[in-house]
This record gives C-alpha cells, structure tokens and sequence, in this order.
C-alpha cells in the first residue's frame, strides 16, 4: 500500500533539502563531494545546485568550484525563528533570569533524540559556556535534553533512543537506557534536570521543562556555567530560579492559545 509520505513527497525538493543537510554538515564541498555525499547523481546534482543559487540559498565560489551555503537562508532562518511559537515571549524571561543570576541561558526543542537550540542569552562572565542557537546536542547528556525527555513516557524514551549509539563525552556521561530512565524518574519527581559535566567537562547545567495549556511539555530551558559557580552547593537556589522562569513562558504559551 502507498504511504502519504510516498504518494505525495516531491523527489526533487526532497533531493535539494538532502543536499543544503548536507552543506549544513559539510561546509564547502565541491560538486563531486555532494554527489557522492548525497549519492544524487552527478548530473542532478548540478542542476539542483544551479537552481539554489539562483535563488541565493546556495552560493557557489568560481575560483574554488566549491559550494556553500547562501545568505538568503540566514534571512530565512531568522524569520523562522521569529515565527516559532516556543521563543515568542521567552526571550526577555530569559533575560530577565540572565541579570538575576549572570548564567548563560538556552532555550531549546526536541529534534528526534536531540536538543535544537532556539535562542539564547549570554552571562556577561569572563568565564561561561560557549554555545550558539540552531546548534544541535544530544538530549541524554544535556539540561534541556533531560527536561524534555523526562516529558515522555519510559517507552517512548526507548523507542526515541533505538538504534542510536549513546556516545561517551565525559567520565559521566550517561550511556545506558536504564540509566537514564532512573535519572529521567528523578527529573520528574524534583522538577528540574540536571547536566552534570555529561556534555563538556568543567560545565554543569540546569534544566526545567516548559509545558503548553495541556500540560505538555514543548520546550525547555536552562543555565548553563563553568563548576566554579554551578555545583552542589548552587544548584537548589538557581533551580528554583530556573523553575520559576519555565513556568513563566508556560504562561506566555497559554495565553497566546
């Protein structure tokens, strides 16, 4: 039987989002390198990259043969995240938490079994956590990943997780399912997430779940800092900070429905 996906998807749109995906991931690559990248064939290939850089979503340097992204979809995201729902009515809460306690704060969504970063506001610290917005992160060693993970149910965890390898990035970083399904219990039971140098060494953060009018949670956000000032000893005051911020954008979220 013929699936929607199937019946109604666009091979050739299909084809020229694989190839930006793989810019995206890339940087420059020549022709051939799309097309073995991709594994469209040389000659579609070239015709899908002419027709994006005619509409600036791809630029191509003549001295190099190389091909990269275009400024047409810096304009495009920008909008994008203009338009997404989650950020709307987050940003001066974040900032606001920002000036309480001079961390690094993130906003981010569920992307299959990552984190994507919506927005951010910068501490003015010397010493802070160096990310960027509409970077991704795996979910089980992050804040925000840990916040939203905690919104499913034990098996969609599981089912979310098959078949992708829990990568090691530190001495504690959570590999097993099991493991994280007990720390994902915990997240649930005190009400915030917690990264404990899982993601990068000397950097601990706080996450806390943000939930539509339903209940749901659709976001999360977090702060972020060196171990010097997020430990043990910190955690339970900037948690309450944290908390209370989410449960301010769920308010914004409710209101806007």
């Amino acid at each position: 039987m013929t699936t929607d996906a199937e019946k109604y998807t666009v091979r050739s749109v299909e084809r020229a989002f694989t190839i930006l995906e793989a810019l995206k991931d890339n940087g420059e690559m020549r022709l051939i390198d799309v097309s073995r990248s991709t594994m469209i064939n040389k000659g579609m290939a070239f015709k899908l990259l002419y027709t994006l850089c005619s509409k600036g979503y791809v630029e191509h340097d003549g001295e190099t043969g190389k091909y990269r992204l275009g400024k047409t979809l810096f304009e495009l995201g920008h909008a994008a995240g203009n338009q997404i729902t989650e950020r709307r009515g987050a940003h001066d809460i974040l900032r606001s938490l920002v000036e309480k306690i001079n961390e690094t704060a993130h906003l981010a969504v569920l992307q299959g079994s990552d984190v994507l970063y919506l927005d951010k506001v910068e501490s003015n610290a010397s010493l802070r956590m160096v990310t960027a917005v509409g970077i991704r992160r795996p979910a089980y060693c992050t804040g925000t990943g840990k916040a939203l993970l905690a919104g499913l149910t034990d098996d969609e965890v599981r089912r979310l997780m098959e078949g992708k390898p829990m990568r090691r990035f530190t001495p504690n970083t959570i590999c097993d399912i099991d493991d994280l399904l007990a720390e994902l219990a915990l997240v649930r039971t005190r009400g915030y997430a917690l990264d404990n140098e899982e993601n990068e060494p000397g950097i601990m953060c706080v996450g806390a779940p943000v939930r539509n009018r339903d209940g749901v949670v659709v976001s999360a956000i977090s702060v972020a800092g060196p171990t010097i000032r997020i430990n043990r000893e910190t955690v339970p005051q900037l948690a309450n900070e944290v908390i209370k911020a989410a449960e301010r954008i769920s308010e914004t979220l409710v209101c806007r429905s």
